[in-house]
């Protein structure tokens, strides 16, 4: 397997890093999920090296990718740090792949590069369901200091959290995947800023549908069985607009997604 090295580009003084993965013949852009980094697609290279030139891209507030502008990041200013990295690259055809939470950057990317789009790929997509805490923690001032609050007092989440769980309204794997990605003060400040400044990147579920039963683009769904962050069901909102997609739901959780993806699409 070949060293990946993290490459640049800027605009408007905002940086977006990515790795080069692979020497296929056709071109993949790829959104880890939250928490990850474009490392987190290196074993692609086995399973789809020689079908794509896979460039993975770190999300802003994640890995080496940093996001310096004081407004909200909106879908305009991420589709134009898309536009100058393909012009760069002398990209003119592409397939998209976007795990969880880069499933709602790669929806955001279908709505202004459509036309240039083979394939989209989307692993247990977030963004087409918005889940209710996501939208009490972040659509209101209010909301947002209290969820700041909470990040900051980890005991009372936690016991927020708890309680939330013994009475049903929230499943004992979405708790402990919050107990995971909230251990150090770093990862509580990724989760803020990640949550709170990505709420403009929303897609457009009806536009997205119109475009893409216009287009001719495969359209391919992987979910999982067991996943309890995104569950399959997430995904009808787009789906049942389409005329046309594939799913394929895999016998495992949320974690292993994309790895047992990237074998299926190899076979």
């Amino acid at each position: 397997m070949s060293e990946a090295r993290v490459q640049k580009i800027e605009v408007a003084g905002n940086r977006l890093a990515y790795q080069t993965i692979g020497n296929g013949p056709a071109v993949l852009l790829a959104f880890h999920g939250f928490g990850q980094s474009s490392q987190v697609f290196k074993g692609l290279e086995v399973t789809l090296g020689n079908q794509y030139t896979i460039f993975a891209v770190d999300l802003f507030f994640h890995g080496e990718s940093q996001y310096r502008n004081n407004q909200l990041l909106t879908k305009t200013v991420w589709q134009q740090l898309i536009g100058t990295f393909l012009q760069e690259k002398n990209i003119d055809r592409f397939a998209l792949m976007g795990f969880s939470l880069g499933g709602r950057f790669a929806l955001a990317t279908v709505e202004a590069f459509a036309d240039q789009l083979d394939q989209l790929i989307l692993i247990a997509p977030d963004g087409i369901t918005r889940s209710v805490w996501y939208q009490l923690a972040t659509a209101s001032g209010p909301g947002r200091w209290l969820f700041r609050y909470f990040l900051q007092h980890l005991t009372a989440l936690n016991r927020l959290g708890h309680l939330l769980t013994r009475l049903r309204l929230l499943n004992r794997t979405a708790m402990r995947f919050a107990e995971l990605s909230l251990g150090t003060p770093e990862q509580r400040e990724r989760v803020y800023q990640s949550w709170t400044q990505f709420r403009l990147i929303s897609p457009d579920l009806a536009h997205i549908a119109a475009i893409l039963n216009n287009n001719a683009i495969r359209i391919h769904f992987f979910t999982g069985a067991f996943d309890r962050i995104v569950p399959g069901s997430y995904i009808l909102p787009l789906s049942k607009r389409l005329q046309h997609y594939e799913l394929t739901v895999l016998r495992t959780g949320h974690n292993r997604l994309t790895e047992l993806t990237a074998e299926q699409l190899r076979q």
